[in-house]
């Protein structure tokens, strides 16, 4: 952990002018302020700084004046910008110092307490990411009534007169037809170099399309979400440099099967023990605290959509590539996949949530994830037989297809958020996303167009 005396040394002995505070609203949105170095006190760190009018991002608070509480261990140099660090802030109130209930950050702070009481010491999130990189996007957006349509450019694509085009699967295809692999190695140095967050590894993309892949390593839950945010600010500033454009959207290219995010987690007790290993299962030596544990995240997957699959565009990359609510070591489509790549990996022992994609607000759905398998492990819910043995099948529940669809199974199974969501933050997100349904719904899009255009 990063002291507060090294970064103010760090400042000083870097020749940095200016300080990035960086802090998440509801859905997820990065939003900043820059100060003078300067104006970075040893105070800051305990009492705040207000850099914002934060009203803007939340909306009126209820609990008080809101100021920024820079985060020590996220202190990074920002590389695409000139004598700049960036620290990512939680939010708090004033005078009390109380903790912003609708600061999306606070959440797993939240969910930290939960675990203490199971007597887990920690948690650990490993994170795959897909999302694509195209070379131009433009959108005609002349009239609203008139219709937008959006054109994507890539090299990769099966429309490109390129002979690199591929024309299967995307996944692990070898240079030249990857051709975005320099792009993907100046992100994952950057990350590491830059920002201190290890690449595992990364990959073309399974879709053709200029579809990219990266694997955080593992990360307690806080720092994993600042993982993927970061992710997205690197990518998305690095690819414009290069005058590209990245994407993180769920389903942007019609006939591929869109962008995932597979959340690798792990439960550690004191002594450093794995609390999902056990040398004695004979099918992927899964102790019965982790299957428990997956039996949450499929008793509750139609209510995590909400904060897995935030956006209208998710349930089109669900119809793309649907998962089963079952659980599986080898069966691809399983919602809960449990990786067994070798026998007796007492520290690699994990289970993974797949049926997420990268539009979420990380958060919130690593929040909700951890407290749907922690309820599990509680409620000892029984999780079925792996869907390749099939003898004690459960009646699968069916995945939400669509946001409204998503909110209202929230509405009927949240129980297992509580101590963990603030009633505040869960309000104003279901509002929102409400708000997206019922804004979705007025749009005449291309397909309705050609589908029904001479009814």
């Amino acid at each position: 952990m990063a002291a507060i005396d090294d970064v103010l040394k760090y400042l000083t002995t870097n020749e940095i002018k200016w300080v990035d505070l960086q802090f998440f609203g509801i859905d997820g949105t990065m939003h900043r302020t820059t100060i003078s170095k300067n104006d970075l006190e040893e105070s800051t760190f305990t009492k705040g700084i207000s850099g914002a009018d934060l009203s803007e991002v939340y909306g009126k608070s209820e609990q008080g004046e809101l100021v920024l509480l820079p985060d020590p261990d996220t202190i990074a140099r920002v590389p695409w910008e000139q004598s700049t660090v960036r620290l990512i802030c939680d939010v708090i109130a004033i005078p009390s110092g109380e903790k912003f209930l609708k600061n999306p950050r606070y959440m797993l702070e939240r969910m930290e307490t939960n675990l203490s009481a199971l007597g887990i010491k920690n948690a650990l999130i490993g994170t795959e990411v897909e999302f694509y990189i195209f070379e131009n996007i433009t959108t005609d957006r002349t009239s609203v009534g008139r219709g937008a349509g959006t054109i994507l450019d890539s090299r990769e694509s099966y429309w490109s007169p390129s002979p690199m085009a591929g024309k299967k699967s995307g996944a692990y295809t070898a240079s030249p037809v990857d051709s975005l692999y320099p792009a993907r190695i100046q992100i994952a140095n950057a990350l590491e170099e830059g920002f201190g967050m290890e690449v595992v590894a990364h990959h073309h993309g399974r879709s053709q399309t200029s579809q990219q892949c990266m694997e955080f390593r593992e990360r307690n839950p806080k720092n994993a979400a600042d993982a993927l945010s970061t992710l997205k600010q690197v990518t998305k500033n690095l690819t414009l440099v290069a005058n590209a454009i990245s994407c993180f959207m769920p389903m942007p290219v019609e006939g591929e099967k869109g962008s995932t995010l597979s959340i690798h987690q792990s439960m550690w007790k004191t002594g450093e023990a794995n609390a999902f290993y056990d040398s004695s299962d004979e099918y992927a030596q899964l102790s019965q605290t982790a299957r428990y544990y997956i039996g949450g995240l499929l008793e509750h997957a139609p209510a995590l959509c909400i904060f897995t699959n935030p956006t209208t565009n998710s349930y089109k990359r669900l119809a793309a590539d649907p998962k089963v609510l079952g659980w599986s070591k080898s069966d691809r489509t399983a919602a809960v996949q449990v990786p067994f790549k070798k026998k007796n990996d007492k520290e690699g022992k994990r289970v993974a949530y797949t049926l997420s994609d990268p539009s979420v607000n990380p958060y919130l759905a690593y929040a909700a994830v951890i407290a749907a398998g922690i309820d599990g492990i509680k409620s000892k819910i029984d999780c079925g037989d792996p869907l390749e043995q099939g003898e004690k099948k459960k009646k699968p529940k069916d995945v939400p297809d669509s946001l409204k669809a998503a909110v209202g199974a929230l509405e009927n199974d949240s129980k297992f958020l509580k101590g963990v969501f603030s009633a505040e933050i869960l309000g104003d997100y279901l509002n929102l996303k409400l708000a997206e349904h019922r804004e979705s719904m007025k749009t005449v899009p291309a397909w309705e167009m050609n589908k029904y255009f001479n009814v």
